[in-house]
């Protein structure tokens, strides 16, 4: 049964070229040409997916969005607009929407996100497996990440369908979640798998030497430039270019950036011969980019460059049934080189390794186990193996004593308003409206919380 989908947009052409494409695809498109249309389809049937106009008459895309979310709980929303900014891409994600996309945007990028999110949307829930148990199948893998938690099944299943596509890709997560992994896989699972993979760390680099670096720059250009030197972008020529930490980029280093992303195009330092750029770039960065705009240190234009299509990799804590087949991964890929006979983890370590939050996550992980081969004299790893006395996982985590119920509820209420004030720049007028009170009750509900 083919895929029902909703797309509310109210140019003419737009709406006609989309339901085209989106029915050769293999969906079904029911389309409305205003808000008003679009609420009404939204409470006549269910939808698997919407596709929404942010500004449109009698209704905005926002309201339209809203009623959408309430109705379909398993659908997905992706709003598009021709009038990006950062705080209604933040508001349109806080309202439910999956996905933001600046116009105009490539077919070929929305067939690819929305294919992506609905293969991830239908991965089957039920119960789930218990904290630690592999499931039924046992771990799996997506190149050379392995998995077993259904958290880390979705973003895998995105990250394999968007592999297919030449389409620009952020990954995001904390420190050791493994982006980089996930970016060598997407390639090895791409029509350039064949050409080289060429990866920068951008925070590693000297902002006076980056440049040269994914430029390449010409004889004598600046002192020891003794020949001719080809950028990063160069040799991933028809390959794919990963940059890590992108986020730490200059600001000059930006706005090139942005050039070779529009144009394609780039020069080396010290050159004046135009060279194209035929590469597939994945970036990665620990930093939430939304953030990074509105504080001023990344271009809007080059944010939404970076993220035509997004894919967040979970913390270890949020898959804790990834926890035990990585650490049995370890132990055997740091136990065979050194000849170890260590036949696993005790009872105890297991349920300690479980139990710890895993702030470095799978980085840390691996360096813990890889640390308790290493010294272990035991033949079976032990708690004192995996977490000296010295560590952060050495005392075992206790269980804070929970708040009274007011108590977590004004501080849930704090924070929330803090993200929507943040979201618009701190002008209460339009936190207001995207809190559907007035100014004054707002302004009462900041004195009442400490934040006036």
């Amino acid at each position: 049964m083919s895929r029902q989908i909703l797309l509310v947009e109210d140019e003419p052409i737009l709406r006609l070229t989309l339901a085209n494409d989106l029915s050769e695809a293999g969906y079904e498109v029911s389309c409305a040409s205003d808000g008003a249309e679009g609420l009404g389809l939204v409470q006549a049937r269910p939808f698997d997916a919407a596709l929404l106009d942010l500004r449109l008459p009698k209704a905005d895309g926002l309201t339209v969005l809203r009623e959408f979310v309430a109705i379909n709980p398993r659908g997905l929303a992706i709003m598009m607009t021709a009038y990006g900014t950062i705080p209604s891409a933040v508001e349109a994600i806080k309202a439910g929407a999956a996905e933001y996309l600046l116009k105009p945007f490539a077919m070929e990028d929305l067939l690819v996100l929305l294919g992506g999110l609905l293969a991830g949307r239908a991965a089957p829930r039920g119960n789930g497996p218990q904290p630690g148990a592999a499931g039924p199948a046992g771990p799996r893998t997506f190149g050379e990440i392995l998995y077993a938690s259904e958290a880390m099944a979705r973003a895998c299943d995105l990250l394999a369908t968007v592999a297919r596509s030449d389409a620009t890709v952020l990954i995001q997560g904390e420190t050791g979640t493994g982006k980089e992994l996930a970016a060598r896989a997407m390639h090895l699972h791409s029509a350039r798998r064949a050409q080289p993979l060429i990866t920068v760390a951008c925070a590693a680099i000297p902002e006076t030497l980056l440049e040269a670096e994914l430029f390449g720059h010409e004889r004598g250009a600046f002192t020891g430039a003794i020949r001719d030197r080809k950028g990063r972008f160069e040799l991933a020529h028809r390959g794919t270019l990963f940059l890590d930490e992108v986020a730490d980029l200059g600001p000059a280093l930006q706005a090139k950036l942005l050039r070779v992303l529009q144009e394609r195009t780039f020069e080396r330092v010290g050159g004046t011969q135009t060279l194209k750029a035929d590469v597939r770039l994945i970036s990665a960065t620990r930093k939430r980019l939304e953030d990074e705009v509105l504080a001023g240190r990344l271009r809007e234009d080059l944010f939404y460059r970076l993220k035509v299509i997004t894919i967040t990799l979970p913390p270890l804590r949020d898959r804790k049934e990834d926890i035990l087949p990585l650490a049995e991964h370890f132990l055997e890929k740091y136990r065979r080189p050194l000849g170890r006979d260590i036949a696993g983890f005790t009872a105890e370590a297991r349920c300690r390794l479980l139990a710890y939050h895993w702030p470095g996550n799978v980085r840390e992980l691996e360096a813990c186990v890889q640390r308790a081969v290493i010294l272990t004299k035991e033949p079976t790893l032990t708690p004192a193996d995996l977490f000296p006395e010295d560590s952060p996982g050495a005392t075992p985590q206790e269980v804070a004593s929970p708040h009274p119920l007011s108590e977590a509820i004004r501080e849930a209420e704090r924070r929330y308003l803090q993200e929507v004030l943040l979201s618009v720049g701190g002008q209460r007028k339009r936190a207001a409206e995207i809190l559907g009170i007035s100014r004054k009750t707002l302004w009462k509900k900041l004195k009442q919380l400490g934040m006036e």
